[in-house]
């Protein structure tokens, strides 16, 4: 599964559009998690192409943050729809694969924030207990608006505070999920987000959370695309690809000789006559 992830300020110019989906196409990725499209005449619809599924949340009049865009070829399903606009929680289903992907477009304000991930919180043990939830992968991504530790970035007011820590932790407890970064990243690209106010502020607030880390194969990686100039953000790109045990076992095993314990056998005819 091919999955990306980009705050791209706004897809309001139509030269925007024909450059995304030039991108979708060449990366042939499965899902696209967008953040702050501001299509508000877009707000609440769900949206059907030749190729692609589109999911805007939010209703009228608000701010437009997240938009899924899902191939057709992905077996999709809405479970949550945010109406303040800042995440939308799907069922994504792909070769016999379950995937609950949730894209969030976080407030600025650290209190804000605070908010959203309650309400983040409350969406998830509301759908925790469905039967599709049971054995499917947690992919959670997004434009986080924080970061977890300094290294981070390059300016400290994007660290997340101590009490906001706390609301953060306990969802990534409760989904099981890990930073993919530190799985399947790691290259000279860290920094996903460059201010064009203030030139030296950098920070990876786009990212990838994964439940079934342990289940990826060392094909997966995850990657920073530079070379796309439509937004102050890097759009993050990741390529999800599981171990197969199936190959793990060998096609036509030897033939073992049976050996023949002539000790034991001796034994056992003594004792039966």
């Amino acid at each position: 599964m091919k999955v990306a992830t980009w705050n791209i300020e706004g897809l309001g110019q139509y030269g925007k559009w024909i450059r995304l989906w030039r991108w979708i196409v060449k990366n042939q990725l499965d899902v696209v998690a967008i953040q702050e499209h501001k299509k508000h005449d877009h707000a609440g619809m769900l949206l059907c192409t030749k190729d692609f599924k589109l999911c805007y949340n939010g209703i009228n009049n608000k701010y437009s943050g997240c938009l899924l865009i899902v191939r057709n070829s992905v077996n999709f399903t809405v479970l949550f729809d945010n109406p303040e606009d800042r995440f939308i929680m799907s069922h994504c289903k792909l070769q016999e694969t379950s995937y609950i992907c949730i894209n969030v477009y976080a407030p600025n304000s650290p209190a804000d924030r605070v908010k959203t991930w309650k309400d983040l919180a409350l969406a998830i043990q509301h759908c925790i207990y469905l039967q599709i939830w049971t054995d499917a992968r947690i992919l959670l991504c997004g434009d986080f608006n924080m970061v977890d530790s300094k290294m981070d970035c390059t300016t400290p007011s994007s660290v997340i505070s101590s009490q906001e820590d706390m609301v953060w932790s306990g969802i990534l407890d409760m989904l099981r999920c890990k930073d993919l970064w530190d799985c399947i990243g790691g290259h000279t690209l860290r920094y996903t987000y460059h201010s064009r106010s203030h030139k030296k502020a950098m920070s990876r607030l786009d990212r990838c959370y994964y439940s079934h880390v342990f289940m990826l194969s060392a094909a997966s990686k995850m990657w920073v695309d530079a070379t796309v100039l439509l937004s102050d953000h890097n759009p993050l790109l990741v390529s999800l690809k599981e171990v197969g045990w199936n190959v793990c076992i060998p096609f036509s095993l030897p033939r073992i000789p049976l050996r023949v314990d002539h000790s034991w056998m001796q034994t056992l005819l003594f004792k039966s006559k």
